[in-house]
């Protein structure tokens, strides 16, 4: 009997048992697609969970009762636009590669709770890899508050704030010395440079540090309200990763921060003129117009902001903000950052 790992996906699952009975993947996947009545031309295994528990010996309900307890925290109309684990909008996290040690050598994908290192074996698994990080015991703990603090603002691997702290580090590195405990790292690991494929690899404790920075109520609506002037802000943006990775501030750092805070403000000012529907000129939530507006202009520092520590700027009317139901469709996405 094949077990299931925590969250693992109906397609890794089933690929996995087709191997522990002496079938190809691909035998197992046409039989599922009969039995469920998938569409022969792109049968969706996730589709077919009744028939994936039947085949595997598990209990009925199973993917759904893991798929829940993996759920994103979502900010949705049921809880006030709040990060929340709602049951009507969840959905769990893109899947990624399991820990080769939790499924035995085996590949398999997963959706779970948390990032890239498997804490209990001390490896790296984002995109196939499997490093061993035995040596750095700060991965264990960046995990934990990926999976924890992080986790319940509704941040996973590709909601756009662990990049945005990718890139912040990735630039600051252009022009200043690497901190001992990164370049240690990349020695012992292989790395030759911090660019954009390597530096989650290299700093990922750094970028979790300066995400939960980042995202912090307070600092979040210090750093886009209209009420402060874009030079202290970006100061202040500055002075969180030259803490964070114990250094001086660069001029490539000060240009990518300078647009990362000038979009943010902009759309915030966005978020204050936006209207309940195309119909009306009266103003929508300001909790849904900042959801609304970090789509539309790309900035994921808006989901994190307090609208009682911003300051609110009269009424315009702009945009009209989106139907509940399209903003519910829409998954977080990476900010886009250019320098």
């Amino acid at each position: 009997m094949v077990q299931p790992l925590p969250a693992e996906t109906i397609t890794g699952f089933l690929g996995r048992l087709a191997t522990a009975n002496a079938l190809t993947p691909r035998e197992l996947r046409l039989h599922v697609t009969d039995l469920a009545g998938l569409s022969p031309s792109h049968p969706n295994l996730e589709r077919a969970a009744k028939w994936a528990e039947r085949l595997g010996g598990l209990k009925p309900g199973h993917f759904e009762n893991d798929a829940r307890k993996n759920a994103m925290y979502v900010r949705c109309q049921h809880y006030a636009w709040q990060p929340t684990l709602c049951k009507r909008c969840g959905y769990a996290q893109a899947a990624r590669n399991a820990c080769r040690r939790c499924a035995r050598g085996e590949q398999t994908l997963v959706q779970s709770r948390g990032g890239a290192v498997c804490n209990r074996h001390r490896r790296w698994h984002l995109d196939g890899a499997d490093v061993d990080l035995a040596g750095f015991p700060e991965f264990a703990h960046a995990e934990r508050c990926l999976s924890g603090t992080l986790w319940k603002r509704g941040i996973g691997l590709t909601t756009g704030e662990l990049q945005l702290a990718a890139s912040l580090v990735r630039y600051w590195s252009i022009e200043e010395r690497l901190d001992g405990r990164i370049a240690d790292r990349m020695a012992t690991i292989g790395i030759n440079s911090l660019d954009a494929d390597s530096v989650f690899l290299a700093a990922y404790p750094e970028i979790v540090r300066l995400t939960t920075i980042l995202t912090d109520l307070s600092f979040a609506s210090y750093l886009l309200s209209p009420r402060f002037s874009l030079a202290e802000q970006v100061w202040a943006l500055e002075a969180a990763v030259v803490t964070v990775m114990s250094g001086c501030t660069t001029s490539r750092l000060h240009q990518i921060a300078e647009q990362i805070v000038a979009r943010g403000k902009m759309a915030v000012e966005t978020a204050f003129g936006m209207r309940q529907n195309a119909s009306n000129n009266r103003p929508a939530t300001l909790e849904k117009s900042l959801v609304a507006s970090s789509q539309r202009h790309r900035s994921c520092l808006l989901r994190h902001l307090s609208t009682v520590r911003i300051q609110i700027l009269p009424y315009e009317p702009g945009f009209a903000v989106p139907s509940n139901r399209v903003l519910g469709r829409r998954k977080p996405l990476p900010d886009l950052v250019d320098a």
